[in-house]
């Protein structure tokens, strides 16, 4: 940061002054070891203690979020969405010094005060900060620096233990899509501004915002999306990072002819789901790039990357991170490298769950990978629904079968007493398109082998439920 102190690090809208305030470098270095020093002078020994984040995307957040490891404090970023009895438990688990809050979790729910009080700092007191000298002495690359509590579909969130090594190792391979782009499009992306409106306490967000400081990028910080389309109109921005269901509004903007609502935004990241091939060939004629990304809290985000603009290659998630090493171990795709994580907080039984002896990460998704090295996600391993025949049935495969009837927005597929049913949403007045599901549903078993047809179909009264990462919660 201190090497390009006049380029525009950090723009967002300011809600008090309906204005865009922008932050270069110079200043963004300043204001973290202003943060680092403050939490330095109030605990000279806070080297590998436990710090709390819990605040809206904001420029305060990235402040905190790298002056907290500046100290050789341990960053533990939290969920803003989530309810008081999954924070206490996780904030509890981590037991920390210290929790730095916007005051936004505290307004709805009394309690973290109650429970908290004597720990809780605000976000933005290092503006009056007069300590800069914040930086830890040779930081240990291999010490625990920050604990990604995992957006789990089932069961309690699990602390992702990540060093500094950790951290760090996948950083150029997150600045190679852009060198393709601009391969690819003659686009100048070392100009691209970002967008972020991904939460901040998630993995993709927070890593992206490490990447975009090395590259010597703009961020455009979005806090909340339901300002998305006020935030992109106020800030230009080139490039964004998406989930599903923003993917989604974007393309409907598009198909009816509102093109001009997206601004200058012409490369969209995607991960979370597959992408359908007529949504993307939608975008693409509209002008957008498109890569897919695939990774998990536990490598830091590390996995593939799929650039390709071939709708042939849209349903894999793209190939290898070369620094890494990648094996299917009976279907299951295994990754093993320094972005895999240290393992799970206080749970060392989980960590052997998924990380073997020779260090390889089982990363519980059902994988193949084709002769020109593309990797294709078949399904989630704990997902596999084990029939009373000894038949095994990936939900996914009839989840991407059933999303293909036009009345269907969204399904799940589940066991109902040793037979496999469906879930699915229709959008608003979904009942009156039960019948149009049900025959759907009836020719598509014709296709199917006894043991995969669906049973029964219902139609859920409101959208599905997901986590912050956009999955479905089952």
């Amino acid at each position: 940061m201190d090497t390009m102190p006049d380029k525009l690090a950090i723009q967002y809208y300011d809600e008090p002054t309906q204005s865009v305030v922008g932050i270069r470098y110079g200043q963004y270095a300043q204001d973290i070891r202003k943060a680092a020093g403050l939490l330095l002078h109030r605990d000279p020994d806070i080297r590998g203690k436990k710090v709390c984040l819990l605040a809206r995307n904001s420029y305060d957040f990235l402040v905190n979020m790298f002056s907290v490891m500046l100290t050789g404090a341990v960053l533990v970023p939290l969920n803003l969405m989530k309810n008081w009895e999954e924070l206490h438990y996780e904030i509890d688990l981590v037991e920390p010094v210290y929790i730095l809050h916007d005051g936004s979790y505290a307004a709805r729910e009394g309690a973290l005060a109650e429970t908290y009080g004597d720990r809780l700092l605000p976000a933005d007191g290092y503006k009056d900060s007069q300590w800069s000298d914040g930086c830890a002495d040779c930081p240990d690359r291999e010490a625990l620096s920050l604990i990604l509590f995992t957006s789990g579909t089932t069961g309690r969130s699990k602390g992702v233990m990540l060093s500094q090594k950790n951290l760090f190792a996948p950083m150029n391979f997150f600045c190679l899509p852009f060198e393709d782009i601009a391969r690819q499009t003659g686009w100048d992306t070392s100009k691209f501004r970002s967008l972020t409106v991904l939460p901040m306490f998630h993995v993709a967000a927070l890593t992206s915002s490490i990447s975009w400081a090395i590259m010597g990028n703009t961020v455009n910080l979005c806090n909340d999306a339901r300002y998305f389309y006020r935030d992109l109109a106020a800030m230009d921005s080139e490039v964004m990072a998406v989930v599903p269901v923003l993917l989604q509004s974007i393309h409907k903007d598009v198909v009816r002819g509102r093109r001009d609502r997206l601004g200058s935004l012409k490369a969209l990241t995607c991960g979370a789901a597959t992408m359908d091939p007529g949504m993307m060939k939608d975008l693409q004629d509209a002008g957008f790039f498109i890569c897919q990304m695939y990774g998990l809290t536990e490598t830091v985000g590390d996995g593939t990357w799929n650039n390709s603009q071939d709708v042939a290659d849209i349903h894999s998630v793209g190939q290898k991170d070369p620094w890494r090493e990648y094996k299917l171990d009976d279907g299951e795709l295994c990754i093993r490298g320094d972005s895999v994580m240290m393992g799970y907080y206080k749970d060392p039984e989980g960590t052997a769950e998924v990380i073997d002896p020779e260090g390889w990460l089982h990363t519980g998704d059902l994988a193949r990978i084709d002769e020109r090295g593309y990797i294709y996600l078949t399904g989630r391993k704990k997902n596999v629904i084990i029939l009373g025949s000894g038949e095994n049935v990936s939900p996914e495969e009839l989840e991407a079968l059933l999303d293909k009837c036009p009345a269907v927005t969204e399904s799940l597929v589940r066991e109902e007493n040793g037979k496999i049913g469906a879930l699915v949403w229709c959008g608003q007045g979904g009942e009156a398109k039960q019948a149009e599901v049900e025959g759907y549903v009836t020719e598509l078993n014709r296709t199917l082998p006894l043991y995969k047809r669906i049973s029964a179909v219902h139609i859920a009264a409101q959208p599905l439920p997901r986590n912050a990462a956009g999955k479905l919660v089952r």
